[in-house]
């Protein structure tokens, strides 16, 4: 149809413009076939509409059939996968028809690590419209319910524990093993040291290097242990693994029970030695001291948080 924008009153309208008019209305029909039937002469891009379907029909001049002016869409291939290490799971895939994948984080796949200060998580800020954001480990908060229990932390409310390394070497002789001990500013390991312990705290003795093989470390009242007809002390001792492999130690807490207290003014264990249950010799004549020199009897006074290498 040609188009005239600028009809004026008097204008002449021929059989010609009329039926151009005619064709670009929009009429409605029962359904599509009345509409084939109703107009005879369709002409292309003519609109009509089927009140069953309430479909809108155009007339397609190069194919001279009535077709879907808006038509639904339908999918022709859709696919959701997730990436590997994602920690997502549930992708899904479809060619036709309603499409919907439900997307969940799955972290039992994921590998476990050790988390540094620099390694970064999501968070919904809740002060800013939930925005998403990124944070560093190093700057999580604190709590000020943690924080003042970190600051309420000390010697007698809360078990603390002292970490010793153990190592196995010749004691120069060139005969004997005996047992070296590291702790603190002692890096490389005093031999055959004997320690003074304080109730209250726990101390670990680390026996993973490999120098520890063979050589399980245990504590005895008596010097030299089961080689000189005592036996092991297993009070408040707790051992994990095996001498000389990663992760091996064994610790012992000191508290009443572990000193044998029965009363305030009567020793009860006042000394243990350390031994090799394998080797006899390994302990020398080191002890752990469990009423350090000057006490008189049990007291917590005598607790002061520390212990000393006596050489």
């Amino acid at each position: 149809m040609a188009y005239k924008g600028n009809w004026a009153t008097g204008d002449l309208i021929d059989a010609t413009a009329f039926q151009e008019l005619v064709n670009s209305a929009v009429y409605s029909f029962a359904n599509l076939s009345a509409i084939q039937s109703g107009i005879s002469s369709a002409v292309d891009g003519q609109i009509a509409f089927a009140q069953d379907t309430e479909i809108y029909y155009r007339y397609d001049a190069d194919s001279t059939s009535w077709v879907t002016l808006l038509s639904t869409g339908d999918i022709t291939g859709v696919s959701i996968t997730t990436a590997s290490g994602s920690g997502l799971s549930g992708g899904a895939t479809a060619t036709s028809g309603d499409f919907s994948a439900t997307l969940t984080i799955d972290i039992n796949g994921q590998s476990s690590v050790t988390a540094t200060v620099s390694d970064e998580m999501l968070i919904a800020d809740v002060s800013g419209s939930n925005a998403i954001k990124k944070i560093t480990l190093n700057d999580l908060p604190i709590s000020s319910a943690t924080q003042t229990a970190l600051d309420n932390i000390t010697a007698g409310t809360s078990t603390l524990t002292i970490p010793l390394t153990v190592t196995v070497a010749d004691d120069g002789s060139g005969s004997q093993n005996v047992f070296y001990i590291a702790g603190g500013s002692d890096s490389s390991g005093t031999k055959s040291p004997s320690l003074d312990l304080a109730v209250g705290f726990k101390y670990k003795f680390d026996v993973s290097n490999a120098s520890n093989s063979g050589h399980p470390l245990k504590f005895s009242t008596t010097k030299d242990g089961t080689h000189n007809s005592g036996s092991a002390f297993t009070t408040n001792v707790t051992e994990s693994g095996t001498a000389g492999q990663s992760g091996a130690f064994v610790q012992i807490e000191i508290t009443p029970e572990t000193m044998g207290a029965t009363s305030s003014s009567s020793y009860g264990t006042t000394d243990l030695y350390y031994y090799c249950s394998n080797h006899s010799g390994m302990g020398g004549d080191a002890k752990l001291s469990l009423y350090p020199v000057g006490s008189s009897g049990f007291s917590l006074n005598s607790a002061k948080g520390f212990f000393a290498l006596n050489g």
